[in-house]
């Protein structure tokens, strides 16, 4: 009996440290210069520090990433095409963004910051998503 509960607890422990392997496909890249800068977010973290992070030469129209080790979580991945190399998402007037973005479950901003669960997805394997980088364009 102790050696079964032992057994258990062994397994569960080890599938709270998961790793797991994310692959991103992201489309809706029009100008083939700068870098793709990724982000992947839990929500302690949202938009302000990646808990994983990956930049690739915006060489095609689509690139794959693939991140590998990432622990079994509920995550949010942003992404913007840094067309200048200055390594920042450049806004105009008000904070929107000029270069193009894009949001896991391309999430859309509507007024602001996307929020967290909208974006929100759970990881306990290795995963595939797909994101269409767009313009920011106010609500009508």
């Amino acid at each position: 009996m102790k050696k079964s509960l032992f057994m258990l607890m062994l397994l569960v422990a080890s599938g709270l440290n998961a790793q797991n392997k994310l692959t991103i496909v992201i489309d809706g890249i029009e100008k083939l210069q700068g870098q793709i800068l990724v982000g992947v977010y839990d929500s302690a973290g949202f938009l302000r520090k990646a808990a994983y992070g990956v930049i690739v030469k915006a060489d095609k129209n689509e690139v794959t990433v693939v991140i590998d080790s990432i622990a079994t979580g509920k995550y949010a991945v942003s992404i913007f095409h840094d067309e200048n190399d200055n390594y920042k998402l450049d806004t105009g007037q008000f904070g929107i963004p000029i270069e193009k973005t894009g949001l896991s479950n391309n999430a859309k901003s509507k007024t602001g910051p996307p929020k967290f669960n909208d974006c929100a997805f759970k990881l306990e394997e290795d995963a595939v998503i797909y994101i269409t980088l767009q313009e920011f364009k106010l609500p009508n």
